[in-house]
């Protein structure tokens, strides 16, 4: 129980300071290394996605193009 109410609080304090969810925040820094990854090296999309640790491929894709607006693979495509 103690553990939740750390969480809770660490979450409400971040938003307060930041502006954002913790989650968001998260998933943003995800967003931009999977970027760098993408520019930079020949990862597949799968390797970046498990390297990240996102639960699957398509919640990896879903993230990304919400935050990113565009698809992974076409977030390469373009900045090849």
């Amino acid at each position: 129980m103690g553990s939740d109410f750390a969480f809770v609080y660490l979450s409400s304090k971040f938003k307060q300071e930041t502006g954002q969810t913790l989650t968001d925040f998260i998933l943003k820094e995800k967003t931009e290394e999977a970027k760098r990854l993408l520019r930079y090296s020949e990862k597949s999309l799968s390797a970046i996605s498990a390297y990240l640790g996102f639960s699957s491929h398509g919640h990896f894709a879903r993230v990304f193009k919400k935050y990113a607006g565009m698809t992974p693979g076409e977030y390469r495509e373009k900045h090849r």
